[in-house]
């Protein structure tokens, strides 16, 4: 009976303890981590959270975004607005001369504290603004267990 009571804490202990959010820093610096509660101090360090049973949703969506930007045939779209999890993506196109950008603007809420980033900024061109996201995407996806 003592077995099965310790067998039983050692499960129930493992389940509570795993980790809610996956941190990525925003600047591609220090690697991916993982917390249970998403804090205004790691806003302060440049580190996005997202669900860390979303992550593979939410790069899925991001690389979309990338491929928008990179074709250059396809026509950006008016407005972009969607949710992965308690992320939320918002994009507008912005009418210039020579393009038509897309500003893309990510906004996180996680145990009551939001973190924004801004995945792509309408002031440099749509190939930049990919070359970034392709490479933020290989460094989140360079780091996933």
């Amino acid at each position: 009976m003592k077995h099965l009571l310790f067998i039983f804490l050692l499960l129930t202990s493992a389940f509570c303890y795993s980790q809610k959010y996956v941190l990525i820093d925003k600047k591609m610096v220090l690697p991916l981590s993982y917390t249970n509660t998403v804090t205004l101090e790691h806003s302060y360090k440049n580190l996005f959270a997202v669900e860390k049973d979303k992550l593979h949703q939410f790069i899925s969506e991001v690389e979309k975004i990338a491929a928008e930007l990179s074709d250059t045939k396809k026509p950006l779209p008016e407005t972009l607005t969607f949710n992965v999890g308690k992320t939320k993506f918002f994009g507008l196109k912005v009418p210039l001369a020579k393009e038509n950008r897309l500003d893309v603007v990510l906004t996180t809420d996680c145990d009551g504290t939001k973190i924004s980033m801004h995945l792509s900024d309408a002031k440099i061109s749509n190939a930049n603004n990919a070359f970034f996201i392709n490479t933020w995407v290989k460094y989140i996806r360079s780091y996933v267990k």
